[in-house]
C-alpha cells in the first residue's frame, strides 16, 4: 500500500528498507523528510516509474518484489558499507553525483570510487550500459582510459550519476572483490549472521585482509586482525568486538577520527547488530 508523510513511523521505516534494497542509504528513522522524498524520486526513476516524491502503491509494490542487493549483505549490510564510503546520501548528491577528478595519478572518476582511467569503452558499457543513457556512456568512454586531467574534467562534469546507479555498480562491480578478500582473510565469514558478515567486510574493504605485520613495525598493526581470525576459529565471537575496537589506537596520535569513529561503529554492528544503528 501507499506510504505518504502522515503515515506511521512504522509504515515510513518500512519504506525506508524497501528504498535501501536499491542503494538509497538511508536511516531507518522513520522520518518521511527531504532525504526519503529525494530517495523516492531516485528509484521511481531508476525502476522506470512516473517522476515523483510520492510512495504509492506501483512503489511499494515494486520494491517488494526485489530481492535483497547482495548475497552476503542484506540491504541493511550495503546501507551500513555505503555510508562508511560517502557518508550520507546529502554529501553524495553534493560532492559525488557528478564526475571528479581525485589527483594527479587517477582518472576522472564518477559513482563511489569508479576510477575511468582503468576502464576501457567494453568495461564501462558492462558496467554501467543498463544504468546510463548510451549518449551518457560515449561521453564517459571518451574519457576512460586515460589518466584525469581539468580539460578530461570539463568534457563529462555535467554528467550526473544517481546514488542507486552508482551502488549498483559498487556492488555488482567493485565489492566482490572485497568479500573475497574478507573470506580470505577470514574463512568463517560465511557462517557469521548478515550484521557480523557486514562489520568484517566493512574492516577489510578499509584496511585490506594482510594479517601480517610490515617487518619492524613497532605497533604490530595487524595484531588485532590477526586475533580476530583466532577469536573466530575457536568460536570466541563476542571477544571480537573488543580487538575493533582496539584497532582505534593506531589513529589516536594522528587524530584520524574518521577511522577510529569506523572501528568504533563496527565494532557497536558486531555486538548490536543493524537496528542499534538505525539501519535494520
Amino acid at each position: 500500500m501507499a506510504v505518504t508523510k502522515n503515515d506511521s513511523s512504522e509504515a515510513i521505516k518500512d519504506l525506508q528498507r524497501l528504498l535501501n534494497k536499491l542503494g538509497s542509504l538511508l536511516l531507518v528513522d522513520g522520518d518521511f523528510g527531504h532525504s526519503t522524498e529525494t530517495a523516492v524520486f531516485d528509484v521511481r526513476k531508476a525502476l522506470k516509474l512516473p517522476p515523483s516524491g510520492e510512495a504509492d502503491d506501483a512503489l511499494v509494490a515494486a520494491l517488494q518484489a526485489l530481492p535483497e542487493p547482495s548475497q552476503e549483505l542484506t540491504a541493511a549490510g550495503v546501507t551500513f558499507i555505503g555510508l562508511e564510503e560517502v557518508s550520507s546520501p546529502a554529501l553524495y548528491r553534493q560532492k559525488y553525483r557528478f564526475p571528479e577528478w581525485p589527483g594527479p595519478n587517477s582518472g576522472i572518476t564518477i559513482g563511489i570510487g569508479y576510477d575511468l582511467k582503468f576502464v576501457d569503452r567494453g568495461k564501462l558499457e558492462s558496467d554501467w550500459g543498463a544504468l546510463l543513457e548510451a549518449a551518457t556512456i560515449a561521453r564517459l568512454a571518451a574519457v576512460s582510459g586515460k589518466t584525469g586531467s581539468e580539460a578530461l574534467l570539463d568534457q563529462v562534469k555535467d554528467i550526473e550519476i544517481p546514488l542507486p546507479a552508482a551502488v549498483r555498480v559498487y556492488l555488482e562491480r567493485m565489492l566482490p572483490d572485497h568479500v573475497a578478500n574478507t573470506r580470505r582473510a577470514y574463512p568463517k565469514l560465511d557462517t557469521l549472521p548478515p550484521h557480523r558478515r557486514t562489520a568484517l567486510i566493512s574492516l577489510v574493504l578499509n584496511r585490506g585482509g594482510s594479517l601480517q605485520d610490515e617487518p619492524g613495525d613497532p605497533l604490530q598493526r595487524r595484531r588485532e586482525m590477526r586475533q580476530i581470525r583466532q577469536l573466530l576459529d575457536t568460536g570466541d565471537l563476542n571477544a571480537i568486538a573488543d580487538q575493533l575496537d582496539s584497532m582505534a589506537r593506531l589513529w589516536n596520535q594522528v587524530s584520524e577520527r574518521g577511522l577510529i569513529e569506523r572501528r568504533h561503529r563496527e565494532a557497536n554492528l558486531w555486538r548490536n547488530g543493524f537496528v542499534a544503528l538505525q539501519l535494520a
